[in-house]
C-alpha cells in the first residue's frame, strides 16, 4: 500500500503541536512507539500525551481515554479534537516496552505478538499508521520492514527484505540502522512464517480443536500433535545456561538437562566467600499484564531448601503454589521444605507453621516467616494441588481452573507486590500448565481470543521445555474450553 506508514522521531517539546496536527491532518488512527521514555537514564523521547485528563498541543486537544498495560507493550486510547472543528476522533497509541536498551530482543516473540495486535486493532479506512522510537530510523525500520513483509508473504508468498530496506531508505536516510537489527527482522519473519497463525476468537475454539484432533491430511500425524512438534523448533545454545553448568551449582539441578537460561534466572543475593550462592534454579516468567509476575522452580532438594525460602524472601514472593506430591511413583518429586507442627529454621529464616486447610483439590496452609538477622516477620501461604494424578494430566480442566482462581484471587486479597512462585517436580511440565493457563484465561476475559501456541512459545523463551509433554499441551486446550463453557454467554 502507497503511503502505509510515517515514520517520524520521538516527539520533542518543541514539536508536540506538530505531530498531533500530522496525526490530526493524516487522519491516522493508530501511533506505534518503539521505546521507552528513559533508557539508560538517558531521554528517548518526551512525553508527547497527557498522563490524564485533557491536553491542548497547538491546535490538537487530546483526552487520555484509558490505558491498558499489559507485560510487554501498553495501549493507551485518546480522543482528538481539533480547535473550530465539531469532529472527534479516537487514535490508539501502542507502546512496545520490551525493546532492550541494547541491540534487540533476544527473541521476536513478543514483538510478533506486539505487531499482530496493532494489526488487528487499526481500522480499514484509516489513514497511515504512525510509527516512531527516538530518531525514527532504527527500530522504526524494523516495524515498518516486517509488518510490510508480512503483507507482502500474505498476498504473493514472496519475500525481499534486502529490495524493501533499500526502498525505504530511498524515502528516509538510515532507515534499519544497526546489522543486529536486520538479523531481527530475518529471525521474525522466519518465525512468522514457520508458526502460521494459531490465535483463535475464543467462540470458535470448539470448532479449532476439533480441527486440530484431526489427523491432517498427507501426515500421519493430528494437528495438535504437529503444533506441539512445531514448539521445539527453536533450540537453545548451552551458552544460555551458564551458572546452572558451573561445578559448583551442578548439584543443585534436580534433573540435569532442566536448568533456568542465564537471562531470565533468579539471583540470591550471593553470600561473601560462597561460590556459587546467588543461584537456585528457578526463572522469572512474565504474566499477561506484569513482568516477572511468577517464578517458575523446581521442587526444592533438601540440599536447596535453604535457597527456596532466601529466594522467596528476597523477592517478596508471598504464594507459593506446589503441583506434585511428595512422592509419587515411589520415587521423590520434592523435598518436604517446609515444617509440618513446630517452627523450623532454615539458615537466616524461621517458619512457622500457622494453619493448615484441607480442601477437596488442594491443601492450604499458611507459615509466619521471620528473618532472625532483623526480625521482620511475613505470611506465607502454600496451595498444595492434590488432584493431578500421578501419570498424564486431570480428566477435567475444571478443578484445575478453579484451584488457579483461588490462588490468584488471594494474591490480590493479601500477596504482596511480589512474584507467585510455582513448583513441580522440575518446574516446567505442570508448573509450565499452571501458567500458561492463568495468562490464556485472562486474556480470553479481556481480549476474547486464545492462542495457547504463541504462550507456551513465549514461556519457552524464558525457561526451557514449559509444558512438557503433548497430554499437557492438549490439556491446556480442553481447560480453556471449558472455562469458556463456564460464561453462559459463550456457550457453544
Amino acid at each position: 500500500k502507497h503511503n502505509a506508514y510515517i515514520a517520524t522521531q520521538g516527539p520533542l517539546p518543541e514539536t508536540f503541536g506538530d505531530f498531533w496536527r500530522m496525526v490530526w491532518e493524516q487522519r491516522s488512527a493508530t501511533v506505534v512507539m518503539m521505546t521507552k521514555l528513559e533508557e539508560k537514564s538517558r531521554v528517548k523521547c518526551d512525553q508527547y500525551w497527557p498522563s490524564r485528563g485533557t491536553e491542548t498541543y497547538g491546535m490538537i486537544q487530546v483526552t487520555l481515554l484509558d490505558t491498558i498495560e499489559l507485560a510487554t507493550f501498553c495501549v493507551r486510547n485518546f480522543c482528538l479534537h481539533k480547535n473550530g472543528s465539531s469532529e472527534k476522533r479516537e487514535v490508539r497509541q501502542f507502546q512496545f516496552t520490551a525493546w532492550p536498551d541494547h541491540g534487540v530482543p533476544e527473541y521476536p516473540t513478543p514483538f510478533l505478538a506486539f505487531l499482530r495486535r496493532v494489526k488487528t486493532c487499526n481500522p480499514p479506512d484509516a489513514g497511515p499508521v504512525v510509527v516512531h522510537c527516538s530518531a525514527g530510523v532504527g527500530r522504526t525500520g524494523c516495524f515498518i520492514v516486517i509488518d510490510a513483509m508480512l503483507e507482502r508473504i500474505k498476498h504473493e508468498k514472496t519475500v525481499d527484505i534486502y529490495g524493501h530496506v533499500t526502498l525505504m531508505r530511498s524515502q528516509r536516510n538510515y532507515m534499519v540502522q544497526t546489522e543486529d537489527q536486520y538479523i531481527f527482522i530475518h529471525d521474525a519473519l522466519l518465525e512468522a512464517v514457520a508458526c502460521g497463525t494459531t490465535e483463535v476468537m475464543a467462540r470458535n475454539l470448539y470448532s479449532y480443536i476439533q480441527k486440530l484432533t484431526q489427523v491432517e491430511t498427507g501426515e500421519h500425524i493430528t494437528g495438535m500433535e504437529l503444533e506441539f512438534k512445531r514448539l521445539a523448533n527453536s533450540k537453545a545454545h548451552t551458552s544460555r545456561f551458564i551458572s546452572a553448568n558451573l561445578p559448583c551449582n551442578k548439584f543443585k539441578n534436580r534433573l540435569v538437562n532442566i536448568m533456568p537460561y542465564e537471562t531470565t534466572r533468579v539471583c540470591l543475593q550471593p553470600i561473601r566467600g560462597v561460590e556459587g550462592s546467588d543461584y537456585v534454579n528457578a526463572s522469572f516468567i512474565d504474566g499477561y499484564r506484569q513482568q516477572k509476575a511468577y517464578i517458575a522452580t523446581q521442587g526444592p532438594l533438601a540440599e536447596t531448601t535453604e535457597d527456596f525460602w532466601r529466594m522467596l524472601w528476597e523477592n517478596n514472593s508471598t504464594i507459593v503454589v506446589m503441583l506434585t506430591k511428595l512422592r509419587e511413583m515411589g520415587r521423590e518429586k520434592c523435598h518436604q521444605y517446609w515444617p509440618a507442627e513446630r517452627s523450623a529454621r532454615y539458615q537466616y529464616f524461621v517458619v512457622d507453621p500457622m494453619a493448615e486447610y484441607n480442601m477437596p483439590q488442594y491443601i492450604l496452609r499458611e507459615f509466619k516467616v521471620t528473618d532472625a538477622r532483623d526480625g521482620q516477620s511475613r505470611t506465607v501461604r502454600q496451595f498444595q494441588f492434590t488432584d493431578w494424578p500421578e501419570q498424564g494430566v486431570p480428566k477435567s480442566g475444571e478443578g484445575f481452573i478453579d484451584f488457579i482462581g483461588q490462588v490468584h484471587k488471594t494474591k490480590e486479597q493479601f500477596g504482596q507486590d511480589g512474584p507467585i512462585s510455582v513448583h513441580c517436580s522440575a518446574g516446567v511440565g505442570r508448573t509450565g500448565v499452571f501458567i500458561t493457563l492463568s495468562i490464556v484465561l485472562e486474556r480470553m476475559r479481556y481480549e476474547g481470543v486464545v492462542d495457547i501456541f504463541q504462550t507456551v512459545k513465549m514461556l519457552r523463551t524464558q525457561r526451557p521445555a514449559m509444558v512438557q509433554t503433548e497430554d499437557e499441551y492438549q490439556f491446556c486446550y480442553q481447560a480453556a474450553l471449558e472455562y469458556l463453557g463456564s460464561f453462559d454467554h459463550y456457550a457453544t
